[in-house]
């Protein structure tokens, strides 16, 4: 009886209070919420990288088919849907997943798509070369392209976060609200010019 009794003793010395576990349960819950938004921020950080990387690849063929067009992006169209759709009807253009972006899931198939599977709105009237600084393509919802762009008009895609953008010099690049000094809701697109004429083909 004795020896369980000083087993008890030492099992209840050895044990953890109730506060105890309370502080140790409060600690790791604050860690977490500490942790999710970092988490969440890789992970747009990823989805971003993705969509700048679609970009690219569609910025490219449209590039080659304007070589073959003695320099002048295509016409063949007034929407990007159109613009698309001639693209895959040529075979340059064999999967629509590039075509998509954050709230623009990819269409099925090349025969399924609409425009509600197309992220990228196509600025039309260019030539190879233009100022490389222009955009060719950028993120639907973007009407007017101002060397400050506005975001609070954009409702779709990545909204307040930043725009994605591929220019006529064959670059792209997620463009984050407020960064580079901008104020938060702007992004500066660097062009020369204050505005463009040329129209955007949601």
């Amino acid at each position: 009886m004795t020896k369980i009794l000083r087993g008890l003793k030492k099992l209840k010395a050895n044990s953890f209070t109730l506060v105890e576990l309370l502080v140790v349960i409060t600690i790791i819950g604050l860690l977490a919420s500490l942790a999710v938004p970092a988490i969440q921020g890789g992970l747009d950080k990823a989805k971003q990288q993705v969509d700048v990387s679609n970009a690219r690849q569609v910025g490219m063929i449209l590039f080659s088919d304007a070589n073959d067009n003695e320099g002048t992006y295509s016409t063949n169209g007034t929407t990007s849907l159109m613009i698309f759709t001639n693209l895959m009807g040529r075979g340059m253009l064999t999967s629509t997943k590039v075509l998509a972006g954050n709230g623009f899931p990819a269409a099925v198939s090349t025969s399924s798509i609409t425009g509600s599977n197309i992220a990228l709105g196509y600025v039309s009237g260019l030539t190879t070369s233009d100022d490389g600084q222009i955009p060719l393509l950028i993120s639907k919802g973007v009407n007017t392209i101002t060397a400050t762009q506005s975001l609070s008009g954009i409702g779709t895609g990545w909204k307040q976060k930043g725009i994605v953008c591929y220019r006529v010099g064959n670059s792209a690049e997620f463009l984050r609200s407020g960064s580079g000094g901008a104020p938060i809701g702007f992004v500066y697109l660097n062009l020369n010019t204050n505005s463009l004429t040329n129209q955007i083909y949601q």
